[in-house]
C-alpha cells in the first residue's frame, strides 16, 4: 500500500533529553547515529530526537496504522520504488520515488510530495486522467494571496497609495522583490525608490499592478519542468518575455488591455505546472510522437494525454479566481481564431511568438510553431513592429531577471 511522503525544509534546532536510539531499521529513529530525526508530531516510540541538520526531510506515514516516520531527502533513492516493513503493524510501506508532484502546505513554510499510485496513468482513460490532473489543480502552489488582495485595492476607485502599500508590507518577502524590481534598470529609477509607498507613487497604479503580478509568480514559474525538458528559470523567462511583448502590443493596439495582457501573457504557460509529471510518465510515447509524426509538442500532449496544457490551464485560472478574458486567454493562445473575438488571446499568441524569437523559448516542440495571420492582421502588425518589440523583450527580460536574483 503506497505511503503518504513529506518533504520538509528543517529550519530550527531542536533538543530533547530522549535523543538517540539503537534502531538501525529505515523509520523514524533510522539516522538517530547521525543525529538527523526531525520530532513528529506523533512520538515516535523511541522518543523524539535532537537534530543538528538543517536540510529536507521526508515525512511518511504508513497507511495501514497512520504512524509518521521522518526520513533525511538526501538518504532516500530517488527514481526507484522502494519497500520497506513498518515497524509498528509490520505492514508494507511502498515509496514511489520516480515522479512526485508538490506543494506547499497551510502554513507555505514546507513542501508536500504525493507519489504516483500504484495504478499506472497508461491503464486510465483520457477524461479519467484530465479528471485526476483537474483534482490535483489543488496540489499546485497557490499565489500568494497579497496579490489578490493588491488586485482588490488597486480595482478600488477611492484607495490610496497608502493603501495599497499597507497590504504589500504584509509580505516582506514580496515587498523586497518588488523594491528591487522598482529600482531596476527597467523602469530607469536606479537607487531612487527606498519604500514601497514610494514605489506606489512613482509608478502608479497600474505599473505597480504588473510588477506585483511579476514577483508573485516568479518562484512558481521558475520551477524545472522535467517533463517538458525545461531547467529552472526558463519557463520563467519565456513567460516574462511573453508578458513584457504583450503589453507593449496592448500599448500599440488596444492601450485599455494593456494591463491585462501583461498579467495574462505572465502566466498563459501555467498549465504546464500541472501537466509535468504526466507528461514525464509519458515522455517515451510522447517522443515517439515527435519523431514519428509531427514536431508539435502541442499535438503530441492532445495525441498521447487526450488534451493539451492549455486546456489544464484554463481549469487553473478558475482555481486562482482569474477574470474570464484571462482565463480564454490561457486557453487559446495557441489557437486564438477559436477565442470567439476575444482580443487578449491574439495579444498573447503574438506576445508568445515574439518571446520565443527573442530567444525565450518555450521548450522542444513549442518553438517552431507558426504565427497566426489572423492575429497579425487583426492588429495591423508588420514585421518591423515585430521585431521592435522582440528588441526590448531582450532588453527587459535580462534587467528584470537580474533584478530578481
Amino acid at each position: 500500500m503506497p505511503a503518504r511522503i513529506f518533504l520538509l525544509n528543517f529550519q530550527d534546532n531542536v533538543t530533547d533529553n530522549n535523543a538517540g536510539c539503537a534502531s538501525k531499521k529505515l523509520h523514524g529513529c533510522a539516522m538517530s547515529s547521525q543525529r538527523l530525526m526531525l520530532p513528529l508530531s506523533k512520538r515516535c516510540p523511541r522518543g523524539f530526537f535532537s537534530p543538528e541538520y538543517r536540510g529536507k526531510f521526508m515525512r511518511i506515514e504508513c497507511k495501514a496504522c497512520h504512524k509518521f516516520y521522518t526520513l533525511p531527502d538526501d538518504r532516500l533513492p530517488h527514481g526507484k520504488v522502494v519497500s520497506f516493513p513498518c515497524p509498528a503493524c509490520k505492514g508494507k510501506i511502498t515509496l514511489d520515488l520516480r515522479i512526485q508532484e508538490e506543494k506547499p502546505d497551510a502554513s507555505g513554510d514546507r513542501l508536500i510530495f504525493k507519489p504516483l499510485t500504484e495504478e499506472a496513468e497508461s491503464d486510465l482513460s483520457s477524461d479519467d486522467l484530465k479528471k485526476r490532473i483537474i483534482k490535483r489543480i489543488n496540489d499546485l502552489p497557490p499565489m500568494p494571496k497579497v496579490l489578490f488582495k493588491a488586485r482588490e485595492v488597486l480595482s478600488d476607485s477611492n484607495s490610496s497609495f497608502k493603501d495599497i502599500s499597507k497590504i504589500i508590507e504584509t509580505d516582506q518577502a514580496i515587498a523586497a522583490k518588488i523594491l528591487k524590481v522598482a529600482n531596476s534598470a527597467y523602469y530607469g529609477l536606479s537607487g531612487m525608490v527606498s519604500s514601497i509607498h514610494q514605489a506606489s507613487v512613482v509608478l502608479g497604479y497600474q505599473t505597480l499592478e504588473q510588477v506585483i503580478t511579476m514577483v508573485s509568480s516568479s518562484s512558481l514559474l521558475g520551477k524545472q519542468l522535467r517533463g517538458y525538458g525545461l531547467q529552472a528559470g526558463i519557463l520563467w523567462k519565456h513567460s516574462l518575455g511573453t508578458a513584457i511583448a504583450s503589453r507593449l502590443i496592448a500599448k500599440l493596439r488596444a492601450p485599455s488591455l494593456e494591463n491585462d495582457a501583461f498579467s495574462a501573457g505572465l502566466i498563459h504557460d501555467a498549465g504546464k505546472l500541472a501537466l509535468d509529471p504526466h507528461v514525464l510518465s509519458k515522455r517515451r510515447e510522447i517522443d515517439s510522437f515527435l519523431r514519428d509524426k509531427s514536431p508539435s509538442f502541442l499535438e503530441a500532449e492532445r495525441h498521447v494525454l487526450g488534451f493539451d496544457h492549455t486546456e489544464i490551464a484554463h481549469d487553473l485560472s478558475q482555481k486562482w479566481k482569474l477574470p474570464e478574458n484571462h482565463a480564454a486567454a490561457m486557453r487559446y493562445h495557441h489557437t486564438p481564431g477559436e477565442a470567439n473575438g476575444n482580443l487578449l488571446a491574439h495579444i498573447v499568441h503574438l506576445a508568445d511568438h515574439i518571446a520565443k524569437q527573442s530567444g525565450y523559448g518555450s521548450g522542444p516542440g513549442f518553438d517552431n510553431q507558426p504565427v497566426h495571420a489572423e492575429s497579425l492582421e487583426k492588429f495591423k502588425l508588420k514585421s518591423e513592429n515585430l521585431e521592435e518589440i522582440s528588441g526590448q523583450v531582450k532588453a527587459s527580460v535580462e534587467e528584470i531577471t537580474a533584478s530578481l536574483n
